[in-house]
């Protein structure tokens, strides 16, 4: 990894996913010449709120996120962490998480619906 960040782009980087460091875009779109100097630009994941045969609703309540049935506490992973569903985990589904400018750089002919 530390020799990909030279031959990318000419200087060494810390280990990091190499998604991270595809080259100079990417650093300037997070703001700073590292990822840790950059600003959060935040991520998701997206899963099924069926578990079982049970659907489940989701709230943000401070920095914990519960489903509303069982009150049980999740992560960002799809795990329930606490609760009466603890050790549970929701099924993902396909999702795509993007910057626009990488969006529309290979996708030219997305149109954008206005609300």
């Amino acid at each position: 990894m530390y020799e990909a960040g030279l031959q990318l782009h000419g200087h060494k980087c810390l280990a990091m996913p190499m998604e991270f460091r595809a080259g100079l875009a990417t650093l300037e779109a997070l703001d700073a010449g590292t990822i840790a100097g950059g600003r959060d630009v935040g991520t998701a994941a997206a899963f099924s709120r069926q578990i079982d045969l049970q659907e489940l609703n989701f709230i943000y309540q401070g920095d914990r996120i519960l489903d509303e049935q069982t009150g049980s506490q999740w992560d960002v992973f799809g795990r329930a962490v606490a609760g009466e569903l603890a050790g549970a985990r929701l099924d993902p589904v396909v999702s795509v998480n993007h910057f626009w400018f990488s969006w529309a750089a290979f996708k030219p002919e997305t149109r954008i619906n206005q609300p």
